[in-house]
């Protein structure tokens, strides 16, 4: 029963508007997957894997796999990005490829992206798929026919991202245009929403061990209610990373929809693992047994030694 409430709520989305894009709750080391603009920020290659499995032990429940990589600036004042996603929900799967181009400007203490991002989704709806069930049987839906529908949508966003050694700010919409993802052809049935991306966070020092980073992380999406999330990691040493986030958008009696715990650890300048695991707030919890996410993020750092001394007189 809970893996029709599940393909109904995401076939008939014609009949409803709400968020499409998926939940990511580490979204501090994600920032490329939300904003454009921060590409080359680091100036650095790095290349992080993440994987979720939300809502685990419920049938037919989300799941994403990402890959992000963000190349080191060109001259210093260009960046470029790739991101690779796959998301899954019940019949539902959807696959995406985007590339982000951010120009940077420097400022006295601060750099500031101006990204475009181009991308291309694929949206399929599989009526094949092992385990859906029609209470009557298929062949009394003409309705529903036992195949495989697939359709894909090319798109442009954009985003700003300022930064500097204290704190950042971002503000992103990846995708400007409202396209049409219906596999039947009828533009006015199932259409991709925008999606509107604010995110804060600080660096701040506590003592020479420990580091305290909060951010937040703002999702609004037309016709449906915002999210907020807001987080704190503690950061040991530069290595262990302790964290808990809060996420708003629960049910009308539940503001708060989970609580997560975060741990990470730096195992060498290049290597960083992490995991998260929310705590589901919401009635929901009572057929669920949470959410898990893990990152693995490698950074390739510059040499800081110069290949060569131009002038000895300045060294």
């Amino acid at each position: 029963m809970r893996f029709i409430l599940v393909i109904l709520a995401t076939f008939f989305v014609q009949l409803c508007t709400g968020q499409q894009d998926n939940q990511y709750t580490q979204f501090a080391d994600t920032k490329l997957f939300y904003n454009p603009g921060y590409a080359g920020f680091e100036d650095r290659l790095a290349i992080t894997g993440r994987i979720r499995n939300q809502w685990s032990g419920l049938t037919g429940a989300p799941q994403g796999q990402t890959l992000l990589v963000d190349f080191p600036s060109v001259y210093k004042s260009l960046g470029f990005g790739l991101n690779l996603s796959r998301a899954t929900i019940g019949i539902q799967e959807k696959n995406d490829i985007s590339g982000s181009y951010a120009y940077r400007l420097k400022l006295a203490k601060a750099s500031v992206g101006m990204g475009l991002q181009l991308s291309y989704r694929q949206f399929i709806n599989d009526f094949t798929k092992e385990g859906l069930i029609a209470i009557d049987g298929f062949d009394k839906d003409p309705s529903i026919e036992k195949v495989s529908f697939s359709q894909g949508a090319f798109n442009v966003g954009l985003g700003v991202f300022l930064g500097t050694e204290k704190y950042y700010l971002g503000l992103s919409v990846p995708r400007l245009a409202k396209t049409d993802i219906d596999a039947t052809g009828d533009n006015n049935l199932t259409q991709e929403v925008r999606h509107l991306y604010g995110m804060f966070g600080l660096n701040l020092t506590l003592n020479s061990d420990w580091k305290v980073l909060p951010s937040l992380l703002l999702k609004v999406a037309e016709n449906s209610p915002f999210d907020l999330d807001l987080q704190s990691s503690f950061v040991y040493r530069d290595q262990l990373h302790l964290g808990i986030n809060f996420r708003t958008g629960g049910t009308q009696s539940t503001l708060l929809e989970s609580t997560s715990v975060i741990i990470g650890f730096d195992f060498t300048k290049n290597i960083f693992a992490s995991m998260s695991y929310d705590f589901n707030t919401t009635p929901l919890r009572q057929y669920e047994d949470g959410s898990f996410e893990l990152i693995l993020k490698y950074t390739l750092h510059k040499d800081s030694t110069p290949d060569s001394i131009q002038n000895p007189r300045y060294y």
